[in-house]
């Protein structure tokens, strides 16, 4: 199978990394790091929820026409892993709605630098692609980044006790 590059981004802010956003399953030696950061900056949101579970759908992300999706951003300077994302059909709220941006991470180290602001894009256009005219996510604390990437608030809710925010936006921008 052919190695798709889904974005590119290049920083122009004084950071001297370039970033390129692909399909987990062509980096499937990265699920085992991706499923760790995901149980420790989420796992209480599905405190019944466990590692191999997480990677258990990473892996079940393999189908690029389908969801889910699981993309990694990739820094071009070092090849290490620096963030992901991912699209699902279903959350933990709302199942009627799909498709949903969740699990956006990127380590400390590469934070601000844009990096969640591009997977996020990333997959609005991926969502598009598939054919999906919107895409949601819920958020415990990142609704301000999620608002300035042109998300709408439609509803506060609670997950396992946790305020979250849940925000829409469009795939396609008129």
């Amino acid at each position: 199978m052919r190695n798709v590059k889904v974005f590119e981004h290049r920083q122009d802010k004084g950071y001297d990394m370039s970033i390129e956003i692909h399909h987990l399953f062509d980096h499937q030696h990265h699920i085992p790091t991706v499923a760790a950061w995901q149980q420790a900056e989420f796992g209480y949101l599905s405190p019944n929820g466990t590692l191999e579970q997480r990677a258990e759908r990473l892996r079940g992300a393999s189908d690029k026409a389908r969801l889910p999706i699981s993309l990694v951003a990739i820094s071009n300077n070092e090849g290490d892993l620096v963030g992901s994302a991912n699209i699902s059909a279903t959350t933990l709220t709302h199942k009627h709605l799909t498709p949903w941006l969740s699990s956006v991470i990127v380590p400390p180290t590469h934070r601000g630098r844009g990096i969640a602001s591009k997977l996020a894009l990333a997959a609005i256009s991926e969502a598009g692609r598939l054919g999906f005219g919107k895409i949601y996510l819920f958020t415990p604390k990142n609704d301000g980044l999620y608002a300035r990437l042109g998300r709408e608030t439609f509803e506060h809710a609670a997950i396992n006790g946790v305020p979250v925010c849940l925000m829409a936006r469009a795939t396609r921008i008129n």
